[in-house]
């Protein structure tokens, strides 16, 4: 209600404008009727979920539990995604991070969880036109605007409206930010933090498992607490488009700084159609520019589109690929991009061997003491098997990889692996234009797609030399 927007704006007054959980945990523990109101909420929601689980686990009889234990998990899969999807926003991008991480969960939650979706149904016009007006600090939004304000989309955090700036006619997209949203979010993650605490404690007490679990939360609500300041995405957003548009032949829409607050941003309003809704003549063609358009970011720039989904990759009128939303970007240091280029090169000459014991470790995925040699079998088995023994039948090779799929999420929680925010990211963004490519084209082959721009990259990180070194270890071996 209209009542929310006054709370809000008071409440991101006293509220850090970037993630702190002290000054965080400060403002909640001052407002322990609200929290426990919260609290009661999300317990109620998730505690009997966790029960249930556990319970019919331990009741399954020991002959049918083989069978029947993936057809109970996949239930329970459904009922979090559901449960999720009620919390509310920071509830929803949780489970979409962890739909991410196959290090983290079991391999039939992770499928379940990928299926999350953040759209809701719009608040009123009223009310966010009213905070659209406060935000910009004006009389009446038609000094600003002509009389054709309008929306044209909603989701979780904020909805955008089409307008056109009166003294220049030019036509902008407006995101205006739920009201409430610094608050709720803020209460989520200091509730989800104090859970992770308690998890911790716990699992710290009776099991030789390391404590991550607050650490995971951190490194979450990081990210989702700055998806809430608005000139931090125009930011990134006037980055990418400084530094990309002179790499790549995309477009990225210009800022109007002048019409941007933390809870609004005006951006230039791009028409054209979602890259996934294209002719499949125009998918075929855009979709190598796509995946040199991420491994850009993810090797050269040092800073990676985070948040890739349908929604986020238009093909304009004038038939060029747009990116769009840069709430949530990664940055990616110098030896992680250096480690990644040589992974990149192992993968693509074959050289599992190289990738599991040097590249992992590099990359943050194993722990650098970690004896690989009761590991790298089986990983080399199932990429080899996926990649290089499926044949030149692109068809039979993805059905190959598909069928391992399930394998290689089992190895990931198994093995002590970490995977890193980014990368976990740099799979969905891929994988993400792999599927849209496949629609337009059924013979795509990500790999192949990937190739020419990898192999440039490592020329300039490695030399041509060292590119050779590469290769001829490999094939001499």
């Amino acid at each position: 209600n209209i009542g929310d927007v006054g709370r809000s704006c008071s409440a991101e007054r006293m509220l850090p404008r970037t993630y702190d959980a002290k000054a965080i945990q400060e403002f909640w523990l001052n407002r322990p009727k609200t929290v426990m109101r919260r609290l009661n909420d999300v317990t109620g929601e998730l505690l009997p979920w966790c029960f249930g689980l556990w319970y019919d686990i331990q009741m399954l009889p020991a002959a049918a539990q083989e069978n029947n234990r993936d057809a109970l998990l996949q239930s329970y899969a459904v009922r979090l995604r559901k449960s999720l999807t009620k919390l509310g926003p920071a509830f929803v991008k949780l489970g979409q991070q962890l739909s991410i991480r196959p290090d983290l969960i079991p391999p039939v939650f992770f499928k379940e969880l990928t299926t999350l979706c953040d759209s809701v149904e719009p608040i009123s016009d009223e009310i966010a036109l009213q905070l659209l007006q406060q935000e910009l600090d004006c009389n009446s939004l038609s000094d600003l605007f002509e009389d054709n304000v309008h929306l044209v989309a909603s989701a979780s955090l904020g909805q955008v409206y089409k307008a056109t700036i009166r003294n220049t006619s030019e036509q902008v997209a407006i995101k205006v930010q739920r009201p409430d949203m610094v608050r709720s979010i803020s209460l989520d993650l200091f509730l989800l933090r104090c859970i992770a605490k308690g998890v911790d404690q716990i699992t710290n007490l009776l099991t030789n498992q390391s404590p991550f679990h607050e650490n995971l939360v951190d490194a979450f609500a990081h990210g989702s607490y700055l998806e809430l300041d608005y000139e931090n995405e125009a930011k990134n957003q006037l980055f990418f488009r400084q530094h990309l548009m002179r790499k790549c032949n995309v477009c990225i829409p210009q800022v109007y700084s002048q019409y941007t607050t933390r809870r609004v941003l005006t951006s230039e309003w791009i028409d054209g159609i979602r890259l996934s809704d294209a002719p499949n003549e125009t998918i075929a063609r855009l979709i190598p520019l796509g995946v040199e358009l991420f491994l850009t970011q993810l090797l050269d720039l040092g800073k990676f589109h985070s948040d890739p989904h349908f929604g986020n990759l238009l093909v304009t009128s004038k038939g060029t690929l747009c990116l769009l939303d840069f709430g949530l970007c990664a940055d990616i240091d110098d030896q992680s991009r250096m480690a990644m280029t040589a992974a990149i090169v192992h993968l693509l000459s074959g050289d599992f061997e190289a990738l599991v014991s040097q590249d992992a470790k590099a990359l943050g995925f194993l722990p650098e003491d970690l004896d690989t040699n009761e590991l790298q079998p089986v990983l080399q088995k199932i990429l080899t098997q996926g990649l290089l023994e499926s044949g030149s039948n692109l068809h039979h090779r993805r059905r190959k990889f598909m069928d391992l799929s399930n394998e290689l999420n089992e190895v990931f929680f198994k093995y002590p692996f970490t995977v890193p925010p980014y990368f976990a990211l740099i799979t969905r963004g891929l994988g993400l234009l792999e599927g849209i490519a496949l629609t337009g084209d059924p013979s795509f082959d990500i790999f192949k797609a990937s190739y020419p721009y990898a192999r440039r990259r490592a020329i300039e990180v490695f030399g041509a030399r060292g590119l050779e070194r590469f290769r001829k270890k490999h094939t001499n071996k």
